[in-house]
């Protein structure tokens, strides 16, 4: 599903950084009020990355691909807002040079 944003929110966002290099990474990163916990993995024989997000060691999502314009909190009854990734499909190579993580609040 890609997401359309509305209203103002193109303006206000924050960029989650990631690095290349890695087929799997775990990081934490404050977002407004939220304290996440990010698992990415790379899945060689699908080619693209599989995130799992976690509040408080509580799981938020698990098991949603990271492709270029898609939501990973679509459709999910949350208030900490969209996290779209921008740019190229992301590689182990590429992954936070060629594309980036933005999370955008919800107003």
């Amino acid at each position: 599903m890609n997401l359309s944003l509305s209203r103002n929110t193109r303006e206000t966002f924050q960029s989650i950084p990631l690095s290349s290099g890695y087929s799997f990474q775990k990081f934490r990163v404050q977002l407004g009020q939220h304290y996440l916990i990010f698992r990415l993995r790379w899945l060689t024989r699908f080619e693209y990355f599989c995130v799992d997000i976690y509040e408080q060691d509580k799981p938020v999502v698990l098991g949603r691909a990271l492709h270029p314009g898609v939501d990973l909190l679509a459709g999910l009854n949350t208030t900490i807002g969209a996290l779209i990734l921008r740019g190229e499909s992301p590689t182990v190579t590429n992954l936070g040079e060629a594309n980036k993580l933005e999370w955008v609040p919800y107003d």
